[in-house]
């Protein structure tokens, strides 16, 4: 049997294995994936878990479980050799060893783009994984928590402060989110006032949210500042450290919170691949998903989609002619390539990729979203449901879409989860501080 080795379980990881499980006839090839966790997160939903909206675990869908016939790796590929078609591979627990394959399939996603700036990378916390949703949730309430017992004054200030960097679809749907909790959250604290809370999202651009019209990415800024947000365009951090926000435009303040979502990059372990990779670090693609040298021959037995991938973009909407890093794509390539695949291991000719984006629709807190596509932009409540409409269907398997529904409808009934669990972080304090000890 030919054997397919997957590196990565996200979005074009899962899908391309999941295709395959039904494309590939039985004995026709053996795949494995191999990631890190032992789970592939939806991401979009992200900033709902963040507002305590959704179940984190909801948004995520267990590898093992629906890659029934994949051979399902938890560890990662420390190195490739294609030239002799074998790699290096680190399980989790265990020795590490050497796999041979006839195809690999680079589908490693991407990691926060971040700069060397004073303090980021000590005070920051990024939104790139479900962690860190849950992590900045049970911040934003324990921080409410401790103020409510606190004077006004800055130490108070400082935990009710959260700054978000970088102002695209992300960043726009973090920012409103939190301040959708936050805001929600003050009916609980009558100690503290939306005047006590402070939010600001900091943006380089001279505007937000540039995937929609100019006209639309006004309205985000109106509605956000209706609810008490600043958003400081044409601006930069400058510094973070010890909590300090410094901005280029000379404000300063201190912040708790400080979550960045200021771009990506392709995941830095596709430079250890030995694959061609373009100026950005992204694995040379071609439309039919096959790695391709600089000349533009392709690359036998290699195929790379997703956020790692300089792929063509063959409607010329791309940006620099390559299709920009979204999930819309990410699906969507991993399908085609797995198809591609199953065609070239029958001896058949792969087809090229081709995908005009559909829109884009975000959701800025309960009742408030935005949805463009083309000339065609709705705002506020109509887009909210557009937003949720959207991605609970698009909310990989059955199972994972009844529970992200089931939490919306309960959330409607009795309220968002505002139960912090910080102390996960800490299990077994709780128990060491009474267990008895030798000697005592």
């Amino acid at each position: 049997m030919a054997k397919i080795l997957i590196v990565g379980g996200g979005y074009t990881g899962f899908y391309t294995a999941f295709k395959l499980q039904k494309h590939l006839r039985a004995g026709e090839a053996e795949v494995t994936l191999v990631d890190p966790l032992p789970y592939m997160t939806y991401h979009p939903f992200l900033p709902e878990v963040a507002a305590g909206l959704i179940e984190a675990r909801h948004v995520i869908v267990p590898l093992r479980r629906h890659l029934k016939k994949t051979h399902v790796v938890q560890g990662r590929v420390a190195s490739v050799d294609h030239a002799k078609k074998t790699a290096t591979i680190e399980p989790s627990a265990g020795k590490s060893y050497t796999a041979k394959y006839d195809h690999i399939v680079v589908a490693a996603g991407s990691v926060s783009r971040t700069f060397p700036i004073p303090g980021v990378a000590d005070e920051a916390i990024g939104m790139k994984s479900i962690e860190e949703a849950i992590a900045v949730r049970d911040r934003i309430i324990d921080n409410f928590a401790k103020a409510a017992n606190l004077p006004k004054g800055k130490e108070r200030d400082r935990l009710l402060t959260v700054t978000v960097i970088g102002g695209g679809f992300a960043g726009i749907e973090t920012f409103a989110e939190l301040r959708s909790l936050a805001t929600a959250m003050l009916r609980q604290y009558p100690e503290l006032t939306i005047d006590d809370t402070k939010f600001h999202m900091v943006e380089a651009m001279s505007r937000v949210m540039p995937e929609v019209s100019l006209k639309t990415s006004l309205w985000v800024l109106k509605n956000l500042a209706t609810r008490g947000a600043v958003v400081h365009l044409d601006t930069q951090l400058k510094s973070a450290k010890g909590g300090l926000v410094e901005l280029s435009n000379g404000m300063k303040f201190e912040s708790d919170l400080i979550v960045w979502t200021a771009g990506v990059m392709a995941n830095p372990v596709v430079n250890s691949m030995g694959l061609p990779v373009e100026e950005r670090g992204r694995i040379r693609s071609s439309a039919t998903l096959q790695v391709t040298n600089v000349d533009g021959t392709v690359v036998a037995g290699a195929w790379a989609a997703g956020d790692n991938s300089a792929v063509p973009d063959l409607t010329g909407n791309g940006v620099g002619g390559m299709c920009v890093p979204n999930a819309q794509h990410a699906v969507r390539q991993a399908k085609r390539l797995a198809q591609n695949l199953v065609a070239v291991l029958r001896g058949e000719n792969p087809v090229d990729y081709i995908h005009k984006n559909l829109g884009a629709v975000a959701g800025l807190g309960v009742g408030h979203g935005v949805f463009q596509s083309g000339k065609i932009a709705v705002t506020g409540f109509p887009a909210w449901l557009m937003h949720r409409g959207y991605h609970g269907l698009a909310m990989p398997m059955w199972e994972r879409k009844f529970r992200v529904a089931g939490g919306w409808i309960m959330q409607f009934l009795v309220g968002r989860d505002t139960t912090t669990l910080s102390l996960r972080e800490h299990p077994q304090s709780y128990f060491q501080t009474y267990a008895s000890r030798p000697g005592k």
